[in-house]
C-alpha cells in the first residue's frame, strides 16, 4: 500500500457524478449531539456529527434522535452539502431535471450544487433526489466541492474501483477522508448512511478548499511559482485546472515581473483575466508565453515576445515599449491588436523617444484576429493569415505590410509611405493624405473619399477598382496615373477632365467614369431573393458577392460590380447601361467564376472586363 497523507490540492476534474450530501430533518428539535438519544460520546461519528449540529447544518428528528445508521438520500445530501459550501440557493439556474420542479424543498441547493459544477443528474434527465447516495457518488460531490486530488491515483489498494470514479476515491483515500470495506475493497455501490456523510464532511473540510459562492480579483506582480501553486503576499493560492498551463515551468522566464490580474474563488485561482508581460527576449532567444488556457486580455511591453496558443477574448496591445519584434503564433484575439502609439513629447524620456523612431515588426502567424490598430509609426505587419482590418490612426508616415488583408482603412492626416507586398480586398482612404503606394501586389477596390487625396501608384500594384469622389478626376488623385493606368482595371466616380488640363500629365485624357457613387457598399447574397433585393438597392461602383450558386435571370442597369466569387450564376445576365461611360470590371481580377446563360450587353461606352468569368451560354454584344 502506497503512503498516504494529508494535503490540499486543486479543483479535481469535474465529474459525472449523480448526487450532492445533505441531510434534510422533517422538524429538528434537537440543537446538540450529546443530546440524540441515539447519539452517544462513545459512538464513533459523535464528533462530527456534534460539529455540523452545533453550526445548524444537521438536525435530528421529533423523537429526539439522529438515526446515525439510516441511509442518507441524493436530495438530503444536496441540502446538507449546500449549506456547507455557503451556496447561495435562491439566485440559481434551473438545471431542467425532470424530477426537480422549482417548488421542490430541495430545488434550491439541488440548482446551485449544479450551477457550481460539483453534481449531476442521470442521462435521463432526472436527478432521483429520493434514491439512497452511494459511496462512488460521495466520493465525486466531496472531491468537486472541496478540491480535493490525490497525487497519484494507481496507488489505491481497491481491486472493485471503477475508472470513471477512481480519480475521486484516490482523492479522499490519500487524504484519509474514507477508507475500503476491505483491505482491497471499496464497495463503492453501497449506500452511505447519515453518520457516515458526517464524519465524510469533516474531515474534507479538514484538508480541502470548499466552493465559495464569492470570488475576489487580486492583481500581483510574478517572481516564483510551484507546479500547483503560487504565492502572493505571503498567502498560498492553488491553481485550478483552467490556469494550469499559464504556469510553467516553459512560461517562467515570460511571466517573471508580468503584472497579473486574476479571480480567486476560496484560495483556488480559477482564472487569469489579464496579463501584462514586462520580460524581454533577445536577438538569440525569443521570450516564449505558451499557453492554450483563455485570458480576457494582454499587453506586450518588453521586445522579443512570442505569444503562442492563447485565446484571448478581449484586447491583445503592444506597448510604446517595444521597440524591435513581437509575435503572436497560433492564437486566438477575439477583441482588437493594437499597436500603441510612440510617446514622443518634449517631456518624454530618452526611451520614449527611442521607441517614436524605432522599426517594431508585429508577426501574426497562424492566428486569428479582430481589428488591427495601428498608432505606431514605423510598424512593419508580417502575416501569413488574412486580416479582418487594418486601421491607420494618428499620425503615421510609414507602414510596411507583408500579407494580406480584407480591408485597409487609412485615417492618418500625415504623409504616408506604404511598403511591403499585399494583397487586399478594399483599401480605404477616408482622409486628404498623400499616399504613397510602393507596395507589390493586389487592391481590389481602392476607395478615395477626399477629393484633396494625392496618391502616388508603385509600379508593382495592381488595382481593380478605384473609386474616386464626385468633382475629382483620377488623373489629380492619382499624381502618376499616365505611367501607372494600365495598372488600373476600372475607374468608378468622379468627372472628366478638360484637354490641356496640367493635371492629366501632358494632355493625355482619362477614361471618362461612370455615375459617382456616395458609398461603396457590399452585399454577399446566397440565394436567388438575396441577390435580387441586392440588385434593387445597390448603386454604381456598389459590389455584390456570391457566397453560393445562384439561379436566376439578372439585369443590370447601373454598373455595380459581380463577384461570381468561384461560384455559378445559373442564369442570364444583362447589361444595360447605354448613356454610361468608363472602364468597368464584371469580376475582380483573381476571382472566377461561370454564367451558365447568356451575356448580353448594352453599354456603348463602357469597357468592360471579363477576366476570370467562363461564359457557357452567349456573348450578344448590342
Amino acid at each position: 500500500m502506497s503512503k498516504r497523507r494529508k494535503s490540499k490540492y486543486l479543483k479535481a476534474i469535474t465529474a459525472m457524478a449523480l448526487t450532492a450530501s445533505t441531510v434534510v430533518m422533517v422538524a429538528p428539535i434537537v440543537s446538540e449531539a450529546s443530546s440524540f438519544k441515539d447519539v452517544h460520546r462513545t459512538h464513533p461519528f459523535y464528533d462530527d456529527i456534534k460539529n455540523l449540529n452545533d453550526r445548524g447544518i444537521i438536525n435530528g428528528f421529533q423523537d429526539g434522535t439522529f438515526k446515525p445508521e439510516q441511509n442518507l438520500t441524493r436530495g438530503q445530501a444536496a441540502k446538507i452539502i449546500a449549506s456547507v459550501l455557503g451556496l447561495d440557493t435562491s439566485n440559481v439556474s434551473n438545471p431542467n431535471f425532470k424530477d426537480i420542479p422549482t417548488t421542490h424543498q430541495y430545488f434550491g441547493a439541488i440548482a446551485a450544487l449544479k450551477q457550481e459544477g460539483i453534481i449531476d443528474g442521470y442521462e435521463d434527465g432526472t436527478f432521483r433526489q429520493g434514491a439512497y447516495i452511494q459511496r462512488n457518488h460521495v466520493a465525486k460531490i466531496l472531491a468537486n466541492a472541496f478540491h480535493l486530488k490525490a497525487s497519484n491515483t494507481n496507488s489505491l489498494p481497491f481491486t472493485d474501483v471503477r475508472a470513471d470514479y477512481k480519480e475521486a476515491i484516490a482523492a479522499l483515500y490519500e487524504n484519509n477522508i474514507t477508507n475500503g470495506k476491505s483491505a482491497t475493497l471499496f464497495d463503492g455501490s453501497s449506500n452511505v448512511t447519515r453518520g457516515q456523510m458526517a464524519a465524510f464532511i469533516t474531515r474534507s473540510e479538514a484538508v480541502g478548499h470548499p466552493i465559495s459562492q464569492l470570488s475576489q480579483s487580486v492583481t500581483f506582480k510574478v517572481e516564483e511559482y510551484a507546479a500547483n501553486e503560487i504565492s502572493i503576499n505571503g498567502k498560498i493560492y492553488y491553481f485550478d485546472d483552467s490556469v494550469k498551463t499559464i504556469f510553467t515551468t516553459e512560461n517562467k522566464p515570460a511571466l517573471t515581473g508580468a503584472e497579473i490580474t486574476a479571480t480567486i474563488k476560496n484560495g483556488v485561482m480559477t482564472k487569469v483575466n489579464n496579463v501584462v508581460l514586462n520580460n524581454a527576449g533577445s536577438a538569440e532567444k525569443e521570450v516564449v508565453f505558451n499557453t492554450n488556457a483563455t485570458i480576457d486580455s494582454i499587453t506586450i511591453n518588453a521586445d522579443g515576445v512570442t505569444v503562442k496558443n492563447v485565446s484571448i477574448t478581449g484586447n491583445a496591445t503592444i506597448s510604446s515599449n517595444v521597440k524591435t519584434k513581437v509575435t503572436f503564433d497560433g492564437a486566438t484575439i477575439t477583441g482588437d491588436l493594437i499597436l500603441a502609439e510612440a510617446i514622443d513629447r518634449a517631456n518624454a524620456s530618452l526611451d520614449n523617444k527611442n521607441a517614436s523612431q524605432s522599426t517594431p515588426v508585429l508577426t501574426i502567424k497562424n492566428t486569428q484576429t479582430g481589428k488591427v490598430h495601428v498608432k505606431r509609426n514605423n510598424t512593419s505587419i508580417v502575416s501569413n493569415t488574412v486580416i479582418p482590418e487594418i486601421v491607420m490612426t494618428a499620425t503615421i508616415s510609414a507602414i510596411n505590410i507583408e500579407g494580406a488583408a480584407t480591408k485597409v482603412t487609412i485615417e492618418s492626416t500625415a504623409k504616408l509611405k506604404m511598403t511591403g507586398n499585399v494583397k487586399i480586398e478594399r483599401l480605404l482612404l477616408s482622409t486628404a493624405v498623400e499616399l504613397a503606394l510602393n507596395v507589390g501586389g493586389v487592391v481590389n477596390y481602392l476607395t478615395v473619399l477626399n477629393a484633396d487625396a494625392r496618391i502616388t501608384i508603385g509600379s508593382g500594384l495592381l488595382i481593380n477598382t478605384l473609386s474616386i469622389p464626385t468633382g475629382s478626376t483620377v488623373t489629380k488623385i492619382i499624381t502618376n496615373y499616365t505611367a501607372v493606368a494600365s495598372q488600373i482595371k476600372a475607374i468608378i466616380g468622379g468627372s472628366s477632365p478638360s484637354i490641356g488640363d496640367p493635371n492629366t500629365g501632358g494632355g493625355n485624357v482619362a477614361p471618362d467614369p461612370v455615375i459617382p457613387p456616395e458609398k461603396v457598399n457590399e452585399f454577399n447574397v446566397k440565394n436567388a431573393e438575396e441577390l435580387k433585393q441586392a440588385l434593387k438597392k445597390a448603386k454604381a461602383g456598389d459590389l455584390i458577392k456570391l457566397m453560393a450558386p445562384v439561379t436566376t435571370d439578372i439585369t443590370l442597369t447601373d454598373l455595380v460590380i459581380i463577384d461570381l466569387n468561384g461560384h455559378t450564376l445559373n442564369g442570364n445576365v444583362t447589361i444595360t447601361a447605354p448613356t454610361a461611360k468608363g472602364r468597368y470590371s464584371l469580376m475582380p481580377t483573381g476571382s472566377t467564376g461561370i454564367i451558365s446563360g447568356d451575356l448580353i450587353i448594352d453599354a456603348p461606352n463602357v469597357n468592360i472586363s471579363l477576366d476570370g468569368v467562363t461564359v457557357e451560354g452567349n456573348t450578344v454584344i448590342e
